[in-house]
């Protein structure tokens, strides 16, 4: 994970899943803390029983998904904490699902849907191409990596800080679905303010007193979660361990003893990942029950001192 370029935290906005590893220490578990301005949340304390699990560019905890559509809109920042550097990028995308044909582990289990293709995509003036769409999960001991479909996406130009992507932070963008040619689907989806996060790090894991401080930028309304993430040891596969909610303010601190139930032997890396964002969910005769959301990340990845 030394090499930002290799990597670029492209993994880290697809959906992610867990090897075969024990279960988080129950520890990690908020204690509550009065001192704290957050709720904390494990995502998955027993990942062992977990075919895989993450989060993508819509902030899904789960990649398996509920909704019929899900539309997306991300602004991206993905900050290399050790070397000072920082990369803008942003996409739209725009999945549709076959609830009736599910894709399956060989045990039976549920991953994901097929998808389908039966229109046109636009965001404002924007067409979206219409590339494969690929799921990644384990089954038993073999990564699967399967072509499920195709997706529609729209990309934002990639530019290095402190220059910014064209992505509309801000701003609403115009959602047009062509049906080939039928009566279209249009909505409007309110896209957040650009987010831009701070860390400052103290102490190290072997003298056990690391302790992080994390703030961003702030803005009239907000709502903002972090995710904590471990980089498995010798590996691309990203774990997320945390979730920290429900903040008074746009600056925590993420205490000692929180910090150190993390199993740092597992992993050669974090990445602290601040979103914000809107979400909202509609119910539609053609595209079934959509799931939309837009959102500003901030990703910062550390080596662990």
């Amino acid at each position: 994970m030394r090499n930002l370029t290799k990597y670029g935290f492209v993994i880290f906005l697809l959906s992610v899943f867990f090897a075969c590893q024990d279960p988080l220490p129950v520890e990690l578990v908020n204690e509550g803390n009065s001192e704290e301005n957050y709720d904390v949340e494990v995502i998955t304390p027993k990942p062992n029983s977990v075919v895989f699990t993450g989060y993508d560019s819509t902030g899904i905890t789960s990649p398996i998904p509920v909704n019929s559509s899900v539309i997306s809109l991300s602004g991206i920042k993905n900050t290399f904490y050790d070397k000072d550097v920082t990369v803008n990028k942003g996409y739209a995308e725009a999945v549709f699902y076959d609830t009736t044909q599910p894709v399956k582990t060989s045990s039976g289990i549920i991953v994901g849907y097929k998808t389908l293709l039966f229109g046109r995509v636009r965001f404002n003036n924007d067409s979206a191409r219409v590339v494969p769409h690929r799921i990644f999960y384990r089954d038993g001991n073999v990564i699967r990596d399967t072509l499920v479909g195709v997706k529609h996406v729209l990309f934002y130009k990639r530019r290095i800080a402190p220059a910014r992507s064209n992505f509309p932070y801000g701003k609403s963008v115009q959602f047009h679905f062509d049906f080939f040619g039928t009566m279209p689907f249009l909505t409007s989806i309110k896209v957040p303010e650009e987010i831009t996060a701070k860390l400052k790090l103290t102490g190290t894991k072997k003298d056990k007193n690391l302790r992080a401080e994390l703030s961003w930028t702030k803005t009239a309304k907000q709502d903002v979660e972090v995710i904590i993430g471990g980089v498995l040891e010798g590996r691309k596969e990203i774990i997320p361990l945390l979730r920290l909610k429900s903040f008074k303010g746009n600056k925590i601190v993420i205490r000692n003893s929180l910090i150190q139930k993390i199993p740092f032997e597992k992993y050669d890396s974090l990445i602290f990942s601040v979103i914000r964002k809107h979400r909202v969910s509609v119910n539609t005769i053609r595209l079934g029950d959509i799931y939309i959301a837009s959102q500003s990340i901030h990703n910062i990845l550390i080596n662990i001192p």
